[in-house]
C-alpha cells in the first residue's frame, strides 16, 4: 500500500509541472490567434517547436554542443573549488569573516561586465567562457557548501572530540555528511547559475554558442528561431538541476 502510495506521489510529481507547463503553451497559442500579434514579436508556440524540431541539426546543433562542453567544463570546476573552499573557510572564523564578502561580490557581480576585460587579456577563446562560468557557480557552491558545515550543532563536535576523533575525522564523519542537503543546494544553483554565466559570456564575446545564436537571429527578427534557441537554453539548465537532484536522492537518503 506504501508503495503505491509512493508511486503515486511520484507521478504526481512529474504530471503536475507538465500540465501546468502544457496549460500556459495553451493559453500562450490562444492568446496569439485571438489577438493577431506581429509574429516578429511573439511567434505561436507551434511555430516555435517546428523551428526547433526542423532546424535544430543543421542551425543549432553545434552551438549547442559547444554551449554545453563551455558550462559542463566550467561548473565541473566550480565543484571541487566551491566545496574546497568552504571547508578551509570553516576550519577559521577569521578566514571565514575575510572570504565571505568577497564570495558574496562574486555572486553579485554580472558576467557581461567581467568578459569583456578577460577577452582583452586572453582573446576569444573558449577558455574565457570556462572561467566566466567557474567565477559565477564556485561562489554560489562554496557560500551554501559553508553554511552547512557550519550548521552541524557544536554538541555534536564536543562529543566526537570527547572519544578522541582528530580535526580531519570530525569533517570527513560529521561535519560534511551533515551539510549534504546544503551542498546539493549549492550544487543545483550552480547548475542555473552556470547556465546564466554562459550564455552572458556568450553575449559579451561571442563567436559561437546558444548564446550568440539567440543574438543574431534577434538582430535578423527570426525571432521564432530566437526563441526555439532560448529553449534550448532552458532544457539545458533544467536538464542539469533535474540530474544533480536525483543524484541527491541517491546520496542524501534521509531527506526524501
Amino acid at each position: 500500500m506504501k508503495r503505491q502510495k509512493k508511486k503515486t506521489i511520484k507521478l504526481a510529481n512529474v504530471l503536475a509541472p507538465l500540465i501546468f507547463l502544457a496549460a500556459i503553451i495553451g493559453l500562450l497559442e490562444i492568446y496569439v490567434a485571438v489577438s493577431g500579434i506581429d509574429a516578429r514579436i511573439l511567434p505561436a508556440p507551434h511555430v516555435i517547436f517546428g523551428k526547433l524540431f526542423n532546424r535544430f541539426g543543421r542551425d543549432l546543433s553545434r552551438d549547442f554542443f559547444y554551449t554545453l562542453k563551455v558550462i559542463l567544463t566550467g561548473y565541473c570546476i566550480a565543484i571541487p573549488g566551491g566545496i574546497g573552499l568552504a571547508a578551509i573557510c570553516s576550519q577559521s572564523k577569521l578566514l571565514s569573516k575575510a572570504i565571505t564578502p568577497v564570495i558574496i561580490l562574486m555572486i553579485c557581480i554580472p558576467m557581461l561586465t567581467v568578459v569583456p576585460i578577460l577577452v582583452l587579456r586572453m582573446g576569444l577563446v573558449i577558455q574565457v567562457r570556462i572561467i566566466a562560468v567557474v567565477l559565477q557557480a564556485l561562489p554560489v557552491i562554496c557560500l551554501n557548501t559553508l553554511s552547512g558545515f557550519r550548521k552541524v550543532e557544536s554538541s555534536k563536535i564536543e562529543l566526537f572530540r570527547s572519544v578522541g576523533a582528530s580535526r580531519w575525522q570530525i569533517f570527513t564523519k560529521l561535519i560534511f555528511p551533515n551539510a549534504m542537503p546544503q551542498v546539493f543546494t549549492g550544487l543545483k544553483l550552480g547548475c542555473i547559475f552556470s547556465t546564466i554565466a554562459a550564455m552572458g559570456a556568450d553575449l559579451a564575446a561571442g563567436n559561437s554558442g546558444l548564446g550568440t545564436k539567440i543574438s543574431a537571429y534577434s538582430g535578423s527578427l527570426m525571432t521564432d528561431m530566437a526563441y526555439a534557441t532560448i529553449i534550448v537554453v532552458a532544457l539545458i539548465g533544467i536538464i542539469l538541476f533535474m540530474v544533480v537532484a536525483e543524484i541527491e536522492k541517491k546520496i542524501v537518503v534521509w531527506i526524501k
